[in-house]
C-alpha cells in the first residue's frame, strides 16, 4: 500500500497530488492523510470521477484519512458535463 502524507499542506496541493497519483496508478491501494478540510470534498469528487473504491474515510481530530483501491481497467475518467458553466 502506498501512502501520501499531506498533513500541513494547504488546498489545493493535497487535491492536486492525489489526482496526479491516481492518474499514474494502474492498480493498487493508496492511503491519503491530510489536514485541510477544504480538500476533503474535492478529493472525494476526484475519487468518484476515477472510479476508485473507498475503503476508509475517517477523521481523527484535525486529520483526515482516506484509503482507496484502484483496479486495472478503472483508470478511465468519467465524462464531466460542463454545459452549466
Amino acid at each position: 500500500m502506498e501512502e501520501l502524507n499531506l498533513v500541513g499542506r494547504e488546498c489545493p496541493e493535497p487535491f492536486l497530488k492525489v489526482a496526479a497519483k491516481l492518474m499514474q496508478m494502474k492498480e493498487g491501494t493508496l492511503r491519503i492523510i491530510f489536514s485541510d478540510p477544504k480538500c476533503d470534498e474535492m478529493i472525494l469528487q476526484a475519487v468518484e470521477l476515477m472510479d476508485c473504491k473507498i475503503l476508509e474515510h475517517s477523521k481523527n481530530g484535525e486529520t483526515f484519512v482516506l484509503t482507496l483501491e484502484k483496479k486495472m481497467g478503472e483508470n478511465k475518467m468519467k465524462k464531466v458535463n460542463l454545459s452549466g458553466c
